[in-house]
């Protein structure tokens, strides 16, 4: 009866971690505003720091902080089950320059059998050039949100260059009254 209990015990430890595992990490960075990029980061189980402050830790957290455009360091940690090591790079570059980085993110990534560690850095478009690349960039112009993976964890960045033009923002602007008369009407 004993060894019954203990391969439950067992079972249910295994599950209870393969239903935790199946909720991935995630980093979104979003640089659609012209003067700050806001990164938001989730289900980092063993934390995850911007600048060596803790923004998230633990599965089914997550955390949000806006900064002013300009580079920042990042790390965490998160369950991956020793999957192989590797590199994500979503890199930004102005058209004419597609060797200089503009904007975008880079981490490497390491695991010891259970849980993978990033290590990277991440950057909004101040309209200089942080670095010379050889890795494929893609427009700071006209991109829109690219994304990459680790094992068990998302990644997403939007570029300034997916910003609405401010015509286009007015006629956004112009048609949500109208919008709001219509619907009025239609519950009278």
């Amino acid at each position: 009866m004993t060894r019954r209990r203990a391969h439950a015990a067992t079972l249910f430890a295994f599950f209870s971690l393969a239903g935790s595992v199946a909720q991935a990490a995630y980093i979104v960075i979003d640089d659609s505003d012209i003067a700050n990029i806001t990164i938001t980061a989730g289900d980092f189980e063993g934390g995850f720091s911007v600048n060596g402050s803790l923004l998230t830790t633990g599965l089914g957290n997550s955390g949000s902080i806006t900064l002013a455009d300009g580079g920042y360091t990042i790390d965490g940690s998160w369950i991956d089950l020793g999957s192989p090591t590797g590199r994500v790079d979503i890199l930004f570059a102005l058209t004419g320059d597609p060797t200089r980085v503009t904007s975008g993110m880079e981490f490497a990534w390491t695991t010891d059998g259970f849980s993978g560690t990033l290590a990277g850095s991440f950057g909004g478009f101040t309209g200089l050039p942080y670095f010379t690349t050889g890795v494929p960039t893609f427009s700071q112009e006209t991109s829109g949100t690219q994304g990459g993976a680790a094992p068990f964890l998302s990644v997403s960045f939007t570029p300034e260059g997916q910003v609405p033009e401010p015509g286009t923002m007015l006629l956004l602007g112009g048609a949500l009254p109208l919008l709001y008369v219509a619907s009025r009407r239609r519950k009278a």
